[in-house]
């Protein structure tokens, strides 16, 4: 009976190290800014469409809930934002998301302004994902860089 109940223990044991190890080996999407296009522009602010491509680095289908964001665009920071809509990725899957991203021209100063005047821009995001799939609900955080063209349909 000693026996016994060692071996269940040892199986239970090997059951919670293998879900563990396999829940830690869950990789960050790579996400990074697609395009970036001003949208309407007011006195007081402008609304910027800002694409992005997802990547799922993990071999399993990857559920993101929503992610936030803070957006740079020549290293002046743009703001927050966010994207509550999910996007499931199959594994090694990838997708684009699109979100509106408003910019208040009060809270920004006007180097910022002539940059959105540019063609071309180096943008860096970072924030975090906000995932859920078997190895249960993750933050993950992203930081990238790219060029893109501002005025891209």
């Amino acid at each position: 009976m000693r026996n016994l109940r060692s071996g269940l223990w040892a199986a239970a044991g090997l059951a919670l190290l293998t879900l563990v190890t396999s829940a830690c080996g869950v990789k960050a999407p790579i996400l990074v800014v697609d395009g970036l296009r001003v949208g309407d522009m007011g006195i007081t602010g402008v609304a910027l469409d800002v694409r992005f491509r997802v990547r799922n680095p993990n071999p399993e289908p990857l559920n993101i809930d929503r992610f936030e964001y803070e957006l740079f665009v020549n290293g002046n920071r743009m703001g927050r934002g966010f994207e509550s809509s999910g996007l499931q990725l199959a594994g090694f899957g990838e997708g684009k998301v699109q979100s509106r991203f408003d910019v208040n021209f009060l809270s920004l100063p006007g180097v910022v302004k002539d940059v959105l005047r540019q063609d071309r821009v180096k943008a860096r995001v970072k924030g975090h994902f906000y995932t859920s799939g078997p190895y249960g609900n993750k933050r993950l955080g992203f930081d990238a860089d790219a060029y893109v063209n501002l005025h891209d349909r």
